[in-house]
């Protein structure tokens, strides 16, 4: 049975759930009630296992001014970022789902969270995830929620799905545009899940903020294997994070 009203399970009963997956502590405090139970919900048709889960830091780059994230892995792969992680907390966790035809998949949260008061609001933003070739997405897989707080200390209220649906979608990711007009905190996630389909398939997920500081509403997106290109009015003033994942 599908719970689908918040107050039917208990945010206590779905961070037990979390904590069993061997998820870590700190997820607890990222992760609000809606975005807990979305994954409690696949539980009730697979397996749930936590893989991993990465919060990129940035540092600038002492001749280009450009900010690089900084790498914890010699293998991961160090994109460019504008958007200092003091204004633009990212994150990624990935799960393992098992299906009980023992089907397997990568179940891909990417979470962004603005630390201030954001003029403008979101609306405009994109954010993306991208995928490897050797990998299928899942048919109606997509999420994305937005969620915003007059003082974060008191909470955040869900505001908005991102209209319901991915703004493009690729057969490599999904691109979804934000909503929110409101001059207060924002933060909210995106997911989907893969399947891969090459034994060889690179062991990686991408994703990518672009934040829309101009007057345009012109978008060009741009797929490849584990890359997505967002082309527009201010369209380099992003935060770029990728999370090596094992299978």
């Amino acid at each position: 049975m599908y719970l689908q009203k918040k107050g039917e399970i208990s945010e206590e009963q779905l961070n037990d759930f979390i904590l069993s997956t061997v998820a870590p502590n700190e997820l607890l405090e990222r992760w609000d009630y809606d975005q807990k139970l979305d994954l409690y919900l696949k539980s009730t048709d697979s397996t749930i296992i936590f893989d991993t889960t990465e919060i990129p830091e940035f540092t600038k780059d002492s001749i280009t001014g450009e900010l690089i994230k900084t790498p914890n892995d010699s293998n991961i792969i160090m994109p460019m970022a504008t958007i200092p992680s003091k204004e633009l907390q990212v994150s990624h966790d990935v799960w393992t789902l098992i299906d009980t035809d023992q089907t397997k998949y990568k179940s891909v949260y990417a979470n962004y969270s603005w630390n201030f008061t954001k003029y403008g609001g979101t609306n405009g933003d994109k954010i993306a995830i991208a995928v490897p070739s050797g990998w299928s997405i899942k048919a109606n897989s997509y999420k994305c929620k937005e969620f915003q707080s007059g003082l974060p200390s008191s909470g955040y209220i869900e505001k908005a799905n991102c209209n319901g649906k991915p703004y493009d979608l690729d057969f490599y990711g999904a691109v979804w545009s934000l909503t929110r007009t409101d001059y207060v905190w924002h933060k909210g996630w995106v997911s989907l899940d893969m399947k891969r389909t090459n034994t060889n398939a690179q062991l990686k997920v991408l994703s990518k903020y672009i934040e829309d500081t101009g007057s345009s509403t012109s978008w060009s997106i741009g797929w490849g294997p584990m890359s997505v290109s967002i082309s527009g009015n201010k369209s380099n003033n992003q935060a770029a994070w990728d999370t090596a994942f094992t299978y």
